[in-house]
């Protein structure tokens, strides 16, 4: 069964690293893995070499983006991906091509894949996220796609009336849990270490992300909002990521690397990798911004999450999250001073951290049915 996985940001690929190494164990599978977008980017980390570094075989790396993140640069930045996945995905002839969640460059690839006749199983389809474009490239993705596997039920039965049918969508969880469950997580003083970040102190993580129903000046002001409220945190070390590749992400980076070459506790740094994000996660005091990883996996081990903004807007809200809005200083203010002193219960509400043997499942079931 030949299979292809693409990965193109960071975020994406740490959900799909247990999938990947167990169909790169499965004999019954030949796995193409084709490593592309912000993963080839120098501003974003290259984080194609943690990949290599986590002992995958990367079959192809497919360099798209162009150095712009206004919105034409996205846009011809994407024309160039279709362009280069239409060869890609010609040369590879898979089976079945596997992709996960919301990202603009999935447009150009899904399209390419329909038109060649290569099925589409898509991942984390069916949330609601009226904050940002990826709303619609997630339905137009659904739409693409053959098989699907949403997080929650919610989602699966988003999937259902949106596709006037239930066939081949299956209610797996979220994939990003399963490095809680797979993992030993690092501890404190391995952090600490590594980091150079004081282990007596709170930590604090920020990741925020342009809103791309938004101007590039909003999405900068909602960073300087966030450094703001943050700053009123006493005794605290503040671990910055990286903004993704969406407009008005290079700017906000640029803008994070100037606040931590200024404040001595505010540290920049582009890609942490999934297991160090997660175990700092895990150690944090809380996590700010508006990554999703704040919404499904924080809830998992109950760490206090500010949410800010209208990126994550129509998700559901574990008790972990405290909502803020991105344009009110005094709105990210009053969240800050509503983070309590520990952790919440546990909230299984996005899956149990077991979900990749299930979609591997469905998809030999798929394919030898298809093959019949």
């Amino acid at each position: 069964m030949k299979i292809c996985i693409i990965t193109a940001a960071r975020s994406e690929y740490g959900l799909l690293q247990w999938l990947i190494t167990d169909l790169e164990n499965d004999t019954d599978v030949d796995l193409s893995l084709v490593v592309t977008g912000s993963h080839l980017s120098f501003g974003q980390g290259l984080t194609y070499r943690q990949i290599l570094a986590d002992g995958h075989h990367i079959t192809k790396q497919v360099e798209y983006l162009l150095d712009s993140s206004s919105a034409v640069g996205v846009a011809k930045s994407a024309g160039l991906c279709g362009i280069s996945f239409a060869d890609v995905l010609s040369d590879l002839s898979p089976d079945l091509l596997v992709i996960l969640g919301d990202r603009y460059e999935l447009l150009p690839i899904c399209t390419s894949a329909l038109i060649q006749g290569i099925p589409i199983a898509h991942i984390s389809g069916g949330d609601v996220t009226e904050g940002a474009i990826d709303n619609q490239v997630r339905n137009a993705v659904t739409m693409m796609a053959s098989i699907h596997f949403p997080g929650t039920e919610e989602s699966a039965k988003n999937i259902e009336r949106m596709r006037s049918s239930n066939m081949n969508v299956y209610n797996v969880g979220e994939p990003g849990l399963e490095t809680f469950v797979r993992t030993n997580l690092l501890s404190r003083k391995e952090l600490g270490d590594s980091l150079k970040i004081a282990p007596d102190k709170k930590w604090i993580i920020c990741t925020l992300h342009p809103e791309t129903m938004e101007t590039t000046g909003y999405s900068l002001a909602m960073a300087k909002n966030m450094i703001t409220a943050v700053s009123k945190i006493d005794n605290s070390e503040v671990i910055i990521t990286a903004a993704n590749a969406d407009l008005g992400g290079s700017e906000m980076n640029e803008y994070f690397r100037e606040v931590s070459e200024r404040r001595s506790n505010f540290h920049f740094i582009p890609s942490l990798g999934q297991l160090c994000y997660l175990s700092i996660m895990n150690q944090a005091y809380a996590l700010i911004g508006n990554t999703s990883s704040g919404i499904v996996e924080a809830p998992f081990i109950g760490v206090p999450v500010i949410n800010i903004g209208e990126r994550q807007k129509g998700r559901h809200l574990c008790r972990n999250i405290i909502p803020a809005k991105g344009d009110s200083i005094e709105s990210l203010i009053e969240a800050v001073k509503q983070i309590p002193d520990r952790k919440f219960e546990p909230d299984y509400y996005y899956g149990d951290g077991n979900c990749s043997r299930n979609i591997i499942n469905h998809l030999k079931n798929y394919l030898r049915c298809r093959t019949k």
